[in-house]
């Protein structure tokens, strides 16, 4: 039966709901009505890196080997942008192809460089741009160019917030009219396309939209008020010119990545680390960024900005500094661009000074040291776990991750690794929204319960292996997705056969997917989405 997955990039329950109980959203509302809907369990750190990976290979991080946009480089303290190629699992389109369905793919994150399929792909975030080869088959760019000669891979960040909401509308757009040309060249049996643009638009007008959100300015344009629903609703209307194109005996899965919320606080973690002894900043530092504190300070609470209002500068302009101001030789684990705690253990990092008979000692240093970390709103405990990699997951890769990572409280808290000079919590003063640990999940179509009882909780790695349970492909014997069974009317156990690993490239080939230029300005687009400060 052909199957569909529809994904919304940062979509969350919060704001679907009431916009469907106030009638805006009538084709999710008929989708929840007549089929089975939940929140989606994101991956440990909620972003479209090891979402995207998770939901199309059924498999966790440990196992694919994603956490965040980037990859740690082996014995360095850098990092290079993930491709593809980083995912050590198959997608589920693999699968697919070997019991011979075709697939159409669209704009799904981490899919660049595109890898040969039964059917056909136009790769979507961290391609370089429209000048690559971002197609499979590779004519099939030339082909698709001639009919949507607009078309735009990533919107671009304008810092005027009116041609930025416009060139969002245009991209949303684009990514639909790109769904029905491939559907439009030949019969298919799995379609996956993600709209990217609700999390773009989540994370710049936030504020705008929520009154409760300190920055939110009740006196600004209503197009900024009234934009992340309008984006919902521009969604809704393209998901039902989809389903209306599609065959009656489809099933359809619409999924996010994770949810979204407020970003209020940012965690400066090495900051943290710094006053508990565990790293060290170079001599001077304090003397020749006292100036620098003191005018942030002021200008955080007078809401100033160097930048004349445009915060993706304020992004790329602190990048990685952090880097240049820690004294490795003093230093035993650092909170690092990958969004975990990394151990700088002799003989692994480049300056390594922790004995690996003292790692166990030191991992339970850096606990101890977030675990006692308050939060200044209402004294409770920060995190809500600090978990060891080997606790956290399981999988051949888990060694490609951080040593520690942590989860916490609240979604609005965001850790960050760039410097504060002695601040450890700080006013978020960039993105004004951020992800949170739930997305959404809805499933309907032919065979979908109605009101489905879960029996446990769904996750974001489930949705692949109940696309190929709809498809009647086998999982593989590894993959630690499940089907999610109770959906379908009908369900018996799936068949497993094979393994969701593949042969894996040698560091130095994985590394050589992007030129310096490319990597250079993946980078600085990652760092106006929020992934990198």
């Amino acid at each position: 039966m052909k199957t569909v997955i529809i994904g919304l990039d940062g979509a969350t329950f919060d704001i679907i709901r009431p916009l469907c109980d106030a009638g805006r959203l009538p084709v999710l509302s008929r989708l929840m009505r007549e089929g089975s809907s939940a929140p989606l369990l994101s991956t440990i750190l909620p972003n479209s890196f090891p979402g995207w990976a998770s939901c199309t290979t059924g498999t966790s991080e440990g196992m694919h080997g994603v956490f965040s946009p980037f990859i740690k480089k082996p014995g360095s303290y850098g990092v290079r942008a993930m491709s593809g190629r980083d995912i050590m699992t198959r997608p589920i389109w693999d699968i697919i192809g070997e019991q011979g369905g075709r697939s159409l793919l669209v704009n799904i994150p981490t899919t660049y460089p595109p890898e040969p399929l039964n059917g056909v792909m136009i790769t979507g975030m961290l391609t370089p741009g429209l000048g690559s080869d971002f197609t499979f088959p590779q004519t099939l760019k030339e082909e698709m160019l001639a009919a949507i000669p607009a078309y735009v891979i990533e919107p671009s960040r304008n810092p005027d917030k009116h041609t930025r909401a416009e060139d969002f509308r245009h991209a949303n757009d684009m990514h639909e009219l790109a769904v029905h040309f491939l559907m439009d060249r030949g019969d298919w049996d799995f379609l996956m396309v993600v709209f990217s643009v609700l999390d773009r638009a989540q994370h710049d007008f936030w504020a705008d939209m929520d009154p409760r959100h300190p920055r939110h300015n009740p006196h600004g344009p209503p197009e900024f008020r009234g934009f992340i629903h309008e984006i919902y609703e521009r969604l809704d209307a393209a998901i039902g010119r989809l389903i209306d194109k599609l065959p009656a005996q489809t099933r359809v899965f619409v999924v996010s990545d994770h949810g979204f919320c407020p970003e209020l606080t940012e965690i400066r973690v090495n900051e943290c680390l710094a006053a508990a002894g565990l790293l060290s900043f170079k001599s001077g530092r304090r003397g020749r960024s006292s100036v620098r504190s003191f005018k942030e300070k002021i200008g955080r609470r007078l809401g100033l900005s160097r930048t004349n209002g445009n915060v993706l500068d304020r992004k790329v302009q602190y990048g990685s500094a952090y880097l240049d101001e820690i004294d490795w030789a003093r230093t035993r684990a650092y909170f690092a661009q990958d969004k975990g705690v990394w151990i700088n253990v002799a003989g692994r990092e480049a300056e390594g000074i922790v004995p690996e008979s003292d790692l166990d000692h030191c991992v339970g240093d850096v606990r101890d040291a977030l675990a006692a970390l308050k939060s200044p709103d209402d004294g409770l405990p920060v995190f809500e776990s600090v978990l060891r990699r080997e606790e956290a997951l399981s999988g051949r890769y888990i060694d490609r991750l951080p040593d520690l990572v942590m989860i916490p409280r609240r979604d609005e808290f965001v850790c960050h690794e760039r410097p504060s000079y002695g601040e450890v919590f700080v006013d978020a003063d960039t993105s004004s929204g951020t992800h949170s640990r739930y997305g959404i999940f809805i499933a309907w179509g032919s065979g979908i319960k109605a009101g489905a009882d879960f029996t446990e909780p769904p996750n974001l790695r489930d949705v692949g292996p109940a696309a190929l349970y709809s498809l009647q492909c086998p999982l593989t014997e590894d993959m630690d997705g499940r089907a999610l069974e109770e959906i379908f009317t009908e369900a018996t156990a799936p068949a497993r056969r094979g393994s969701s690993y593949r042969q894996p490239l040698d560091e130095a080939a994985a590394g050589r997917v992007y030129s310096g230029d490319e990597e250079a300005a993946l980078k600085e687009r990652l760092r106006a989405l929020g992934y990198i400060e």
